[in-house]
């Protein structure tokens, strides 16, 4: 994909035709990755579903790119670990077995599957019962059915909650080689603010009714934060990390 992946003017988005998120102007180019950062209920998964065709826009206009292709990433507790699926077998559910042979395309969809958990670092765990593995493997291997689904763009919804700093940490990683190496589009929905600051070139900041859009380091400055959350925030330089630090209880 080249151009842009993702263009909103005067977009509106929310349920039966009400409004939640009002006025967004953007435009991602492909292989960026843009945060969609807000509290719960701000609206950002609203908008995620929108971008992925699963709601209709309430006003404006949501254009995708060419050869826009979306694979999605939910949080880990939206599959049931009481199911005896093998970490393969979750993959199996989305990839896309182009064999022209029926009788084939059990194996291409094998083939694929063990390919995506191999790129995601956990081909290993293939045969390994789901509910079994921990909270990171199991991102991973939501991560492989994503890549199964040969995407051009991955949308992930709170991909690091529940998971500990290692794991994060590699996850993270993770997204940011397969955009930086193989020119991936992020959508990255997230209630962290520092995780946008390293792993996003773009953010849409959602807080209160109101929101804010446009390159990370135009939004995630003090003077922009401090309206929409209604206190100080600081935002230092650590180790070549920008690190965003609310301060309640303070007057802004």
């Amino acid at each position: 994909m080249t151009g842009n992946a993702l263009e909103a003017r005067a977009l509106s988005v929310g349920w039966r035709g009400r409004p939640v998120v009002e006025g967004i102007d953007l435009a991602l180019p492909a292989g960026e990755a843009l945060g969609i950062v807000g509290p719960n209920g701000s609206g950002k998964s609203t908008f995620l579903r929108t971008v992925l065709g699963l709601l209709p826009p309430v006003a404006g206009t949501l254009r995708r790119g060419d050869g826009f292709r979306a694979g999605y990433v939910p949080q880990t507790d939206s599959i049931d670990p009481v199911f005896p699926f093998r970490a393969l077998d979750v993959v199996a559910m989305a990839a896309r077995a182009d064999a022209i042979l029926p009788f084939t395309a059990g194996r291409e969809r094998e083939r694929i599957s063990r390919e995506a958990l191999d790129r995601v670092g956990v081909g290993r765990l293939a045969g390994l019962p789901y509910r079994d593995l921990s909270g990171g493997q199991r991102q991973r291997v939501l991560l492989a059915r994503a890549l199964a689904s040969r995407p051009t763009v991955l949308a992930l919804d709170e991909p690091t909650t529940g998971l500990d700093l290692e794991a994060e940490a590699s996850l993270l990683a993770l997204l940011r080689r397969l955009r930086e190496e193989e020119g991936m589009t992020i959508l990255l929905v997230t209630h962290a603010l520092t995780t946008v600051a390293d792993e996003a070139t773009q953010v849409l900041l959602i807080h209160g009714g109101r929101h804010r859009e446009g390159a990370v380091g135009e939004i995630l400055r003090p003077e922009v934060l401090e309206p929409l959350y209604g206190m100080p925030v600081r935002v230092d330089e650590v180790a070549g990390r920008r690190v965003v630090t609310g301060l309640p209880g303070r007057t802004a």
